[in-house]
């Protein structure tokens, strides 16, 4: 038997790769020392490489383009092979909600408005009745700032309708200034056993005062009607009455 074989089998596999890689990198310095450059020198560095592939055994990564091949004697790990990429990890659980954040604080309430000016007065409305005859009945009316004066027919046959008369018109009837406006009325009529039937009528204005009309009640007529009229056939006027009432007054007034 030739003795290198048996050396190589009494070596294995192993033992023999390195037999080989011996005797290359002896050649190898041979040449070297020798001075010797030239086309041998690449293909012995290829011979080298294919021996490093084959030692690897397993080891099948191919080195990058931009790399540098292992030389004699390295191991595959140093050539920067990357291994099998493991399996991906779970997406962990979304977190708990944070608490929530404080209510802020009310804001200071604003200052109060001024107090609007007071309106103008409204209109006064007032109304009044007397029946001093069994004949007929007097009313007096305030509305919209006008006296009315009203007579309706109690005889039996008569048609019962209120008859009115506008007092408004009549010659110094209080319309403002210091007579102020009309904003209450009373009728007096207390003539039962008379003739001449007379009515009056009154105002109390927005200043006091107490302005009076006189009228006259004529039953000759079918229906009974009212008469405000003097003896020549003009209105009556309206007159303040004498004596005003007064803080204090005892039988008196101003």
């Amino acid at each position: 038997m030739n003795p290198e074989s048996r050396t190589a089998r009494l070596l294995g596999p192993p033992g023999r790769g390195r037999f080989k890689r011996a005797g290359v990198v002896a050649s190898l310095a041979l040449v070297t020392a020798s001075g010797v450059v030239g086309p041998a020198t690449p293909a012995t560095r290829s011979v080298s490489d294919r021996t490093t592939s084959a030692a690897g055994g397993a080891d099948r990564c191919r080195p990058r383009h931009h790399e540098v091949q292992a030389l004699p004697g390295e191991s595959a790990d140093s050539r920067g092979c990357r291994g099998p990429r493991g399996p991906r990890g779970a997406t962990g659980a979304t977190g708990p909600i944070g608490p929530q954040g404080e209510t802020g604080a009310i804001g200071a309430t604003g200052p109060q408005g001024e107090t609007g000016a007071t309106g103008p007065t409204g209109p006064c409305v007032a109304l009044d009745a007397d029946q001093a005859s069994e004949d007929f009945e007097i009313r007096v009316a305030l509305s919209g700032g006008r006296t009315y004066a009203g007579i309706r027919d109690q005889r039996t046959g008569e048609k019962q309708d209120f008859l009115w008369t506008d007092l408004t018109g009549r010659p110094d009837y209080p319309a403002g200034g210091t007579a102020g406006l009309p904003c209450d009325v009373s009728v007096n009529a207390h003539n039962r056993n008379t003739t001449v039937k007379r009515v009056k009528f009154d105002v109390m204005t927005t200043t006091g005062q107490i302005w009076e009309a006189a009228c006259v009640a004529f039953t000759t007529t079918h229906p009974a009607t009212l008469n405000c009229a003097d003896r020549t056939g003009h209105p009556k006027p309206w007159i303040l009455v004498a004596r005003q009432p007064t803080p204090d007054a005892l039988n008196g007034g101003v």
